[in-house]
């Protein structure tokens, strides 16, 4: 028998979905988009990862000659605002910094009180960073900061990343080394 002599079996319904099957995917397909779109909201909110942000608020320098615990000490002072970018509250539990040819003293609110604070969605908390600038050569040029947050399920670590200034401003480090440069360079002349 060749092939033109087989009788074709025609059927209408050969891969078409069924009522039911069509049914099943719809739901499947919108309960993926509405997880999709939760996960989103949560992400924005702060739910899963604490949300924030910082603005620098003007530094300063000194260099300590005289200090006895570290001589020749460059010491920057440097206010920063850190956000709470999410939706939702974050009590920080403490406030670190580090970098790299950087030694970091403190970070305190400037307003004195201690941690834990509660910052609201939206909430601008001014803080201190004091560090010391150990060399100039490898120092990066902005300390990070870190919140130390607690939540109802434990506590979790977030950067505070530094919304950047206005290009061709010279930061902190750069400041600060450029001062103890020229203190150096004067050292000793009649003033």
């Amino acid at each position: 028998m060749t092939s033109g002599q087989i009788p074709g079996i025609r059927d209408s319904g050969v891969g078409t979905l069924t009522r039911r099957d069509r049914r099943r995917f719809t739901v499947a397909g919108c309960a993926g988009l509405v997880l999709v779109a939760a996960g989103l909201l949560f992400w924005q909110a702060g739910a899963l990862a604490p949300r924030f942000s910082a603005f620098s608020g003007g530094f300063g320098e000194e260099l300590l000659d005289d200090s006895p615990e570290r001589p020749g000490t460059l010491l920057v002072h440097e206010e920063r605002t850190v956000v709470n970018d999410g939706f939702l509250p974050i009590t920080v539990a403490e406030l670190t910094a580090s970098g790299r040819g950087l030694a970091p003293y403190s970070v305190t609110a400037q307003d004195g009180r201690d941690f834990p604070r509660v910052l609201e969605a939206g909430e601008r908390l001014p803080v201190v960073v004091d560090y010391a600038v150990t060399d100039c050569e490898t120092a990066t040029e902005v300390i990070d900061l870190r919140a130390r947050v607690e939540r109802w399920w434990g506590t979790a670590e977030a950067g505070v990343p530094l919304v950047e200034a206005l290009p061709g401003i010279t930061g902190p480090v750069t400041s600060a080394c450029g001062y103890a440069e020229f203190m150096a360079e004067h050292r000793g002349e009649p003033g």
